[in-house]
């Protein structure tokens, strides 16, 4: 999956910016982006992942899925669904 630049339009917070991009990196290096496979790449706290998560999440960028099981990937919308 290619980052879609659009992430920076959004004016997302750093954190969610930065999980997105981390997001789209794994997934084009063929690994599911589960929470144990982005928490093993995150430099922040859990807090700051988890408020990344719902940040993307309440702006359409992340499905919805609650809760989200570890070892469920994230699904990235398209972008015309973002908010």
């Amino acid at each position: 999956m290619n980052m879609d630049r659009d992430i920076f339009n959004l004016k997302a917070s750093t954190e969610a910016t930065s999980l997105y991009i981390l997001i789209c990196a794994l997934m084009d290096l063929g690994q599911p982006p589960t929470l144990p496979q982005v928490r093993a790449k995150w430099t922040g706290d859990e807090e700051s992942l988890q408020r990344a998560v719902r940040e993307l999440m309440r702006r359409g960028v992340l499905e919805t899925a609650h809760p989200l099981g570890e070892d469920e990937p994230f699904s990235v919308r398209s972008r015309e669904d973002w908010t």
